[in-house]
């Protein structure tokens, strides 16, 4: 998926208004008849990505193109990628190295105790107990999607190929997969924005990759740590996994005495919606693409009248 310019609006949307607190929330600004406050802008930028996407859809489905079952996987996960990004919106490397001082377990069932991806050896990186930091939770997001991507990719080219490659990926083959894009050091020294940015470049090549899935082959079985699974629990495993550890950051916040405020809620519902305009292009990345555009320059212009407001 490409960093259109909506999305680049509304992440400097968010960028530029994370901080505001309740009072600036309550200062002067007027749409039409609608007298508001700052608020209001929150509320206008999520509805205008709403109602964009919503048209979208319904032209998507009625076009040469329409969406495909696992196009549909993959805007799920998308819109769970992109609430993460909301929860970890303005969190500072000192923030997120903080260990939470209650050492109790993390309460998140279903975590195996090995990630179960060849050459990764995360059980370093995973304390059997107490709670994790916040860049610990966000690597374990990444090795996971690395793992799902991987292995999955493997297990459907074997399937569309027929070669008498082994069921299961070697070591060599994962670190041959990854030659180009390590994460092993970055995740044990990396800032957060050096690891969210690997994310964000992982991201859409595995939207990329597999938005060419076709219904059929949601049923191949593919491998991995656990055995045999159907391609398509494969797929909604990635927003599964993501949405597990997602709450988990949002619980380290809390126990950091740090709980989301007014503005970290309104944007999470901004990025919901943007997420919801860009699963319409998986698949079709220029769909839509003049419409997103006007979209930008008007929430780049809201952008601008917000922030002068608060100043």
């Amino acid at each position: 998926m490409k960093n259109t310019s909506l999305s680049s609006a509304v992440e400097n949307f968010a960028a530029s208004t994370h901080h505001f607190t309740d009072p600036d929330l309550e200062r002067p600004w007027d749409w039409n008849d609608y007298k508001e406050g700052v608020r209001f802008a929150f509320f206008r930028t999520y509805e205008q990505l709403c109602e964009l996407a919503a048209r979208l859809e319904i032209e998507r489905n009625a076009s040469a193109h329409p969406f495909t079952i696992a196009q549909r996987i993959l805007g799920q996960y998308h819109a769970a990628s992109r609430d993460l990004q909301a929860v970890l919106q303005g969190v500072t490397d000192e923030l997120a190295a903080q260990v939470p001082g209650d050492a109790t377990s993390s309460g998140l069932p279903g975590d195996a105790p090995h990630s179960g991806l060849p050459g990764d050896a995360p059980s370093s990186r995973l304390p059997a107990e107490g709670e994790w930091p916040l860049r610990q939770v966000l690597a374990h997001i990444v090795q996971a999607d690395r793992g799902f991507f991987a292995n999955i990719n493997y297990g459907l080219e074997r399937a569309r190929t027929g070669d008498s490659r082994p069921q299961e990926m070697t070591e060599d083959m994962w670190n041959t997969f990854w030659a180009d894009a390590p994460f092993a050091e970055l995740s044990e020294r990396g800032t957060l924005a050096e690891m969210q940015a690997y994310h964000h470049r992982l991201h859409p090549r595995i939207l990329h990759t597999f938005s060419g899935i076709s219904a059929d082959e949601l049923h191949l079985p593919i491998y991995f740590w656990e055995g045999q699974m159907p391609l398509e629990f494969r797929l909604h495993r990635f927003s599964s996994h993501m949405r597990q550890h997602t709450i988990q950051a949002e619980k380290t916040l809390a126990m950091l005495c740090r709980p989301p405020s007014e503005t970290m809620r309104l944007l999470r519902i901004v990025y919901s919606a943007l997420a919801a305009v860009e699963s319409v292009t998986i698949g079709d990345e220029s769909f839509g693409l003049e419409r997103q555009n006007e979209l930008a320059e008007e929430i780049a212009r809201q952008t601008g009248e917000i922030t002068k407001v608060v100043g």
